[in-house]
């Protein structure tokens, strides 16, 4: 080969090198082609000069403090529905409470004697003694649902018992129920029980030498007052105000009725509304209002009265007053669950005696306003025919619990949804 050949050789050569140096340099910087990640990538499958193909690493970047540990997000709270039914089994009476992060009820199972709890943040219903007390028929709590007045049938007779518990830590993490139930017998006397607002004393009406005798007292009947004296026997008593004790006559559809109240620092008693057949009332909790009910022309009608003039005024709906509740922290406001009809019978007594029951809705009334609202019609959510008593309140009043008079099961209604 002529050295004239070998130098255009060597020229082409170059020439060539210098060529695809351009078209790298071009292509793969001044007109990158990016992935799908936005990322550069080769315009060849193979990488020039023999080097390996580049991998995308992520970008690390080293921060000038020491990183903190992540935050754990808090978990989505749990949709309970509105109607909530807590027992399967009939409840012999209930309370509610509220701690910092929920609404709290504990109840007592009629059957057995046990205690369950169940609140507003988990569908859980937790058993939290199983210690046994049969045909346990009323149970009356303190405020922090520690101890409790009950009354039950004792020894297989009909002789009605009444007995102060307590529940008591087992001092163990193993077993299943973390309290027992320890307590005394009181008076076999008492034949009504009210617990007060504060929910630290209870009321009792006991049956003495023929006449009907009220006392204070703490649950376990220790500090004893007697507060009235009077001749009255079948009563039903209530608590709702500090100094307030209310005693009605038995409600019956043939005899006139009388609702008293009671002053338990004086022994006052005082009649704030009376006469009428079938009479049955509640006291709000500041005395300042009466829910009543009564017959008109053998019909039940439903009034609300102001206890400082006497007027009253009759409600859109119609409902016995052992069916309503009033608020607490909204102390004129009224819950009542209403009867959507009323089925033929003699009222209230047939109603009480079990032979009609309702199916309610369940309404509020501002006494204020005037303003009624229905809340819920427990049967279209439910579709449960439900005939709600002893109707309860959570302390920040989000919650409506009742149990329900055809089984003896026990619900909540959710206010707020």
């Amino acid at each position: 080969m002529s050295a004239r050949t070998l130098k255009i050789i060597l020229a082409l050569l170059i020439f060539l090198a210098l060529g695809g140096g351009v078209y790298y340099w071009y292509f793969y910087f001044q007109n990158p082609t990016l992935d799908e990640n936005g990322e550069v990538v080769s315009p060849f499958e193979f990488s020039p000069f023999g080097r390996t193909p580049v991998v995308n690493q992520p970008i690390v970047q080293i921060p000038n403090t020491p990183v903190e540990n992540p935050v754990e997000q808090p978990s989505v709270p749990l949709k309970l529905p509105k109607l909530r039914q807590l027992s399967s089994t009939p409840v012999a009476g209930m309370s509610a409470s509220t701690t910092k992060t929920s609404s709290l009820i504990r109840f007592m199972d009629r059957g057995t004697g046990h205690v369950y709890e169940a609140d507003d943040i988990s569908s859980d219903i937790r058993k939290l003694s199983n210690t046994t007390l049969p045909k346990i028929y009323e149970s009356y709590w303190n405020k922090n649902l520690t101890a409790f007045v009950l009354r039950y049938l004792r020894d297989e007779s009909d002789t009605i018992s009444n007995f102060y518990a307590e529940l008591k830590s087992t001092g163990t993490s193993t077993v299943d129920t973390p309290y027992e139930i320890k307590g005394r017998y009181l008076s076999p006397d008492i034949g009504q029980v009210a617990v007060s607002p504060s929910g630290e004393k209870i009321f009792t009406w006991n049956v003495e030498g023929g006449k009907g005798i009220g006392y204070t007292s703490s649950f376990d009947e220790k500090n004893k007052i007697k507060v009235a004296d009077v001749p009255l026997t079948q009563v039903v008593v209530d608590w709702p105000e500090t100094n307030t004790v209310t005693i009605a006559t038995k409600a019956f559809s043939k005899a006139a009725g009388y609702f008293y109240s009671l002053d338990v620092r004086t022994g006052v008693l005082k009649k704030i509304v009376g006469g009428g057949r079938g009479l049955s009332g509640k006291l709000s909790k500041d005395g300042s209002r009466l829910i009543y009910s009564s017959l008109v022309q053998n019909s039940i009608r439903t009034f609300y009265l102001d206890t400082k003039n006497s007027s009253s005024q009759e409600v859109l709906f119609r409902t016995l007053a052992d069916k309503c509740l009033w608020g607490t922290l909204r102390k004129n406001e009224l819950y009542c669950a209403v009867p959507s009809e009323f089925p033929n019978g003699t009222y209230p007594d047939d109603w009480y005696t079990g032979k009609v029951s309702f199916t309610d809705q369940i309404w509020h009334l501002d006494t204020l306003t005037g303003e009624v609202h229905l809340l819920a019609n427990l049967f279209d959510i439910s579709k449960q025919a439900i005939d709600a008593v002893d109707l309860t309140l959570d302390p920040k009043e989000n919650f409506l619990y009742f149990i329900n008079k055809r089984d003896l099961t026990l619900w909540s209604l959710d206010l707020n949804q």
